[in-house]
């Protein structure tokens, strides 16, 4: 099977196959028994079956040039494969991943239901159609090329926009790097020493590298697993740039993709800021401490999706911070960085394994590709010189290894110490058994757990024999304090706080183990316990939790963000949120963007989030051939700060860890 058709996404909502099922790899499918099966044209079929989109056959129509009366071309075929790709987030089609005799990843499953249709053919190209044809093809035709809608690189196709956002992001960021910086090295080692003093615990001190790195370049990324430091570093980072820059103070800007993450991220920098002492009174109060939204800080234009900062008009920065940097997707970071003026520095900060964005692109994947953990970076001799000189008064602690293509490859940190999970914490070794798919740790984790040696984890394998009510139950129980908070009158301050201790998450949306599913139940014990008064009549009621699921941008109300619903100081019913610097912002519901109840939420909605206590549930082994997988479960689990619960059938969550996937992107080799 090809690399492409083994993408994420791609099929997903309509894949019920067996886990072990095969896609079909004859040029014909077989022909059932059951007369009641229907054979029509393989676009017939596509259509029918919602594999595409009547508008991306107008799109490819308009493109080749081609219709239906005259009979389609290859290149119609290629830029559906192109479309298709693209709804499941990829940048581009590569080519070379293909598989031209079942191009579009047909299956026997899909044949074989009562009153269904199969297609006449499996492949509308020729039995000899190879890459390299396709490739000579989209060379010459009109429809390709520089100016063009679609564009070549590398044997992959892009859409002109997409391939135009990667252009413009692997020059910027090129630039950024290559820019010389006057730095004195001497103040810079002191200043290192006074934030890292000398830990003879810890072989190499990577949150020290780490600032050495982004302190020497003008792009940096900074990635780590959970409880790695990363706030902390750059904490420690940003006070020794306002040190070596102290004369005329930096302006530093902290952002994140989402509300709720940019809330996250303020928290955490005012925490560090509390707890490192060694910072100068002068120095602490040049760090900025509140973060806000990419879009709130460039500025959304109001009805439309453009930003009032752009290239005409920069951004007044610099230094930028952008936390939770694996979910900004490809278009946004592109615009971000077209906002920033030529003398900004730029640094990204997350978590390189979680999942990638909900939009197009893989960027923090992408520039973290061949990063190992236990392994040093590919830095470059020179590079290992300078920090080793930095950061170890000279000693060789790290070590040139081959010499890396990639030409960012000094400018990437990768924190590999964890300071929260430690051997005896089971949050952390789950977490790394699952970005490992190690099966040794996993068994570990279950018998210290079972013995009860990790407090922090409860393992529910009883899938099958325990009923859904323990779950619902359990999630019931603990969204009771916030509902209690609400009647005593508590703040709306202490609502929030009560109501983001805890987070049931799932998987999927539809089925028994799903989100939609889940919250009713949820909502349905809430309401037998007197907690919460639910009128069939009428869509809202106090105590209700929803998350916002489409952007506003004349309310400022964006995708992620959560509220909960209470009553004002006149009764009046409303929804309230607490954006990144605390603020109380109140609306009516009827004002609302749309919005879904969370007593649950997706995992890749958590994505950003973290909870001291946070469960997760898992779907049954034949739902979980759909979109499980080592990113989304390790997500997860990466979501709870003290307490994690899994509740999962165990094959399901073997599956997940064998399963990794990636997005097609050209952003890596135009960086090498």
């Amino acid at each position: 099977m090809s690399g492409l058709n083994q993408q994420p996404g791609l099929f997903d909502d309509l894949d019920d196959a067996p886990l072990d099922e095969p896609v079909l790899t004859t040029a014909q499918p077989t022909m059932q028994a059951n007369e009641s099966i229907k054979v029509v044209p393989l676009l017939a079929y596509l259509t029918n079956e919602h594999r595409v989109r009547v508008v991306d056959v107008k799109l490819a129509e308009l493109l080749s040039g081609t219709n239906a009366q005259q009979g389609y071309d290859d290149l119609f075929y290629i830029i559906l494969m192109l479309c298709l790709s693209q709804q499941s987030q990829h940048s581009c089609l590569t080519l070379t991943e293909v598989d031209w005799t079942n191009p579009f990843n047909l299956r026997q499953s899909d044949f074989t239901k009562l009153e269904s249709t199969q297609p006449d053919t499996l492949s509308p190209f020729s039995n000899d159609f190879t890459t390299e044809a396709a490739i000579r093809y989209l060379l010459s035709h009109h429809s390709v090329g520089e100016q063009k809608p679609l564009q070549l690189f590398n044997q992959r196709l892009y859409f002109s926009r997409l391939a135009g956002y990667e252009q413009t992001l692997a020059q910027r960021l090129l630039t950024m790097s290559e820019r010389q910086l006057n730095i004195d090295d001497a103040v810079l080692a002191q200043l290192l020493t006074r934030y890292f003093p000398n830990d003879p615990s810890i072989d190499i001190d990577w949150q020290k590298v780490a600032c050495a790195i982004a302190a020497t370049k003008g792009f940096s990324v900074i990635t780590g697993g959970p409880g790695t430091g990363k706030t902390t570093t750059v904490t420690k980072l940003l006070a020794i740039l306002q040190s070596l820059y102290q004369a005329a103070p930096l302006s530093i800007k902290l952002v994140a993709p989402t509300g709720k993450a940019a809330a996250r991220l303020t928290e955490s920098i005012l925490g560090a800021k509390n707890k490192l002492s060694e910072i100068p009174d002068d120095i602490n109060s040049l760090i900025p401490q509140s973060a806000q939204t990419i879009h709130r800080l460039l500025g959304v234009k109001p009805f439309t999706n453009k930003f009032r900062h752009d290239k005409s008009n920069p951004l007044h920065v610099d230094v930028l911070i952008i936390d939770e940097a694996s979910m900004v997707d490809l278009s946004l970071m592109a615009k971000l960085i077209e906002a920033l003026p030529a003398h900004a520095r730029l640094i990204l900060l997350g978590d390189k394994d979680q999942l990638a964005s909900v939009d197009t692109g893989s960027v923090m994947s992408d520039l973290c590709q061949g990063l190992v953990l236990g392994q040093t970076p590919c830095y470059s001799k020179v590079r290992c010189e300078q920090l080793n000189t930095l950061c170890f008064n000279g000693a060789v602690k790290l070590k040139a290894q081959s010499q890396s293509e990639f030409k960012l490859a000094d400018c990437i940190a990768f924190l590999q110490h964890s300071y929260r999970f430690d051997a005896k914490s089971g949050i952390g070794q789950l977490a790394l058994a699952v970005n490992t798919n190690n099966r040794g740790i996993l068994n570990y984790v279950e018998q210290q757990s079972s013995e009860g040696h990790f407090s922090d984890i409860i393992l529910d394998y009883d899938f099958v024999s325990i009923p859904i009510e323990k779950l619902v139950n359990s999630a019931a129980s603990h969204y009771a304090n916030y509902l209690t908070l609400i009647a005593q009158g508590a703040s709306v301050a202490q609502v929030h706080a009560a109501f983001a201790s805890y987070q049931l998450l799932a998987a999927v949306r539809e089925g028994d183990y799903g989100v939609n599913s889940l919250n009713q139940r949820i909502e349905r014990v809430l309401q037998q316990q007197g907690l919460i008064s639910v009128n069939p009549n009428q869509r809202h009621y106090t105590g209700m939790p929803i998350m916002i699921s489409q952007n506003d941008y004349q309310l400022k109300l964006f995708n992620g963000d959560i509220g909960i619903l209470m009553p004002d100081d006149s009764g009046q019913l409303k929804a309230v949120f607490i954006d990144e610097q605390g603020n109380e912002r109140a609306f009516s519901p009827a004002r609302l963007p749309a919005h879904d109840k969370v007593y649950v939420m997706t995992i890749h909605k958590s994505q950003g989030s973290e909870f001291s206590y946070t469960a997760m549930v898992l779907p049954p082994l034949k739902q979980a051939s759909i979109g499980i997988n080592r990113q989304l479960v390790y997500t997860g689990i990466t979501r709870a700060k003290q307490t994690f619960e899994l509740v999962a059938d165990k094959k399901v969550l073997q599956l997940a860890m064998g399963k990794s996937v990636s997005r097609a992107s050209g952003l890596y080799e135009r960086l090498v």
